[in-house]
């Protein structure tokens, strides 16, 4: 993937984790998921599975957008990195041309 890619990726990912309908959905579901658990009978082994993968499940999306918001930071921020080494040495070419 390019670094282009990677900060495009980023940005789109870091719209969904900074939008309000988002967090909120992530949340709600995130909070039914342990009020089931905590109200789900111990014996019922297979259910509370079912719900800790689900709560798995739901963290691995959370970790996989905000992964890919930090993989679009650190392109940018090597795009700029590079931008500044190029800018740095079309000056010293330039000033090289002077003598």
């Amino acid at each position: 993937m390019t670094l282009e890619q990677n900060i495009y990726n980023g940005n789109r990912a870091r719209e969904v984790l900074d939008n309000e309908q988002f967090v909120a959905a992530f949340e709600a579901i995130q909070q039914e998921l342990i009020d089931a658990w905590k109200q789900s009978p111990q014996r019922d082994v297979e259910g509370r599975e079912h719900i800790h993968k689900y709560l798995t499940l739901l963290q691995k999306v959370k970790t996989h957008l905000t992964s890919t918001l930090e993989s679009g930071k650190l392109a940018e921020l090597e795009v700029r990195h590079k931008q500044s080494l190029y800018d740095r040495a079309k000056a010293g070419l330039t000033s090289w041309s002077e003598f």
